[in-house]
């Protein structure tokens, strides 16, 4: 089908460009430009044409002047992003209208210019019932537009390709754990901080299209225009690739790694620092942790009958806590989320998350979901229990086994800088939110110890009712498909 759109793009007619070549069927790139960034300029859309470039991404080509549209054909790039099959399904006929009315609305220059349709991008096409929704979607529109439909993958591999559908966008990252696709079009996406070794894979990303009778490479205008000024004998060897030639790019020297704050370990240190600070003006503070821990009865006794001299020491454990939390947000994101699917998250959530921002976000939604949960389990056990009397009381209840989550960020945080197994950090988090799940738990419980008859009520209204509160919070997430499935986009996303 790829090869159908090359010769399509062949015999259409064409105005003031040489798009006739038939030497231009071969190996081909494409300029993707983004919607939210600048467009090249005229001088930079000539350089792009003197290449052998004839071929734009654009979500609208509206924006393009009428020089570039008379030298360029288009990609129209999909404003449909991050979809799940069910919501397709539930969309099916909504999405197809909307794209049939985007592309009728565009004038008659510029749909005879367009040369291929994008219906989705960077869909959940890893799901099963994913290959029928989309069947469903290219056999209508291609019968519809008469134009090549396709869409923008963010997997090396897509399981689906519907006889209806024109090919299919793959995307590529550099530092991908991935080998080179092995489809013809490809959407190469270089990384900005690592220019040497992006100029190197975007070399073998063009050598290896050259074992394809046609292929394309679609790049982000901005890195490639860059990317010639900075160094211009590209522009030639660029063209070599189009006439079907291998080439070797001289690669530019290692640069200066950026100087990035390390801002976990940063936060680990302030969470040691107030422990420290704490300890310092309260230094019973450990030897009351102490008790909790090795001589339980005593500090229950002293508990419940006033001796605790201080009253500051549950709220710092409750702020640090909380510190704690935010901290494992921040470096579990970074785990199980990649930078695609951040995107998706900032797609879903734009007025939450930005770009660039993601995971201080998700440190601040950490840090306040804990202080919000300490808030609520604190009153939840004062107002159960008759014989706790003050909230101080409830709060060193259940404040205490806490302080074991702050050594387990400590071992998270060092175990991140060796690179560890993934699994090995996820297992620490998974503990992480047991000792948290279960510090209510044997709060209530050790509170119920104090009352006068029988605590089956007590610990009903509180543990009982704690783990069906939790655990319809989780049922509902994982069986809640409007929910999960973007979730499970999110961290399917490579």
């Amino acid at each position: 089908m790829l090869t159908l759109l090359f010769y399509w793009l062949i015999f259409i007619p064409n105005s003031s460009n040489e798009l006739t070549d038939s030497n231009n069927a071969g190996n081909r790139i494409a300029i993707h430009i983004d919607a939210e960034g600048s467009l090249p300029t005229d001088e930079q859309f000539q350089l792009a044409r003197s290449i052998g470039v004839d071929l734009i991404e654009i979500e609208d080509p509206t924006l393009l002047s009428s020089t570039a549209l008379a030298d360029f054909y288009i990609l129209l790039s999909s404003d449909n992003k991050f979809v799940t099959p069910r919501q397709i399904k539930n969309n099916r006929d909504q999405l197809i209208n909307l794209t049939v009315q985007r592309y009728r609305g565009f004038s008659s220059e510029i749909q005879n210019r367009i040369a291929a349709v994008s219906v989705l991008k960077y869909p959940a096409d890893f799901a099963d019932n994913f290959g029928r929704e989309l069947s469903f979607i290219s056999d209508s529109l291609s019968l519809t537009l008469n134009k090549p439909i396709y869409y923008q993958s963010a997997f090396a591999k897509p399981r689906y390709f519907p006889p209806s559908l024109g090919f299919i966008s793959v995307l590529y990252q550099v530092n991908s754990t991935d080998t080179l696709p092995a489809t013809p079009v490809i959407h190469f996406k270089p990384n900005s901080q690592q220019q040497r070794n992006s100029i190197k894979q975007f070399q073998d990303v063009l050598n290896a299209s050259l074992r394809h009778e046609t292929s394309l490479i679609i790049v982000p205008s901005e890195w490639f225009f860059q990317t010639i000024e900075d160094q211009p004998d590209l522009a030639i060897l660029l063209s070599d690739h189009v006439d079907g030639l291998e080439i070797v790019f001289p690669l530019p020297a290692d640069g200066a790694p950026a100087m990035v704050p390390n801002w976990h370990v940063i936060l680990l240190f302030i969470i040691f620092i107030v422990l420290l600070l704490h300890y310092k003006y309260q230094p019973f503070f450990i030897s009351f942790a102490g008790r909790y821990f090795f001589n339980h009865s005593f500090f229950m006794a002293d508990l419940f009958e006033g001796r605790v001299r201080s009253k500051s020491s549950g709220y710092i454990i409750f702020v640090v806590h909380a510190l704690a939390t935010g901290l494992l947000f921040y470096v579990v994101s970074g785990i199980l989320i990649s930078p695609t699917g951040f995107a998706a998250v900032e797609y879903y959530l734009p007025h939450i998350f930005f770009t660039g921002l993601e995971r201080y976000t998700l440190f601040l939604a950490g840090f306040l979901l804990a202080i919000l949960s300490h808030i609520i389990s604190a009153f939840w056990i004062l107002l159960f229990n008759k014989k706790i009397t003050q909230l101080t009381q409830a709060i060193n209840l259940y404040c205490w086994p806490l302080l074991m989550n702050i050594m387990l960020i400590f071992f998270i945080v060092v175990l991140t800088e060796t690179n560890p197994s993934p699994l090995l950090i996820l297992s620490l988090a998974a503990i992480f939110l047991a000792v948290w799940f279960f510090s209510f738990n044997i709060a209530a419980i050790d509170g119920s110890r104090q009352l006068d008859g029988s605590p089956f009520w007590n610990l009903a209204l509180t543990v009982g009712l704690h783990a069906v509160v939790i655990f319809s919070a989780l049922f509902w997430v994982l069986f809640n498909m409007a929910l999960f499935e973007p979730i499970q986009l999110v961290l399917h996303l490579p």
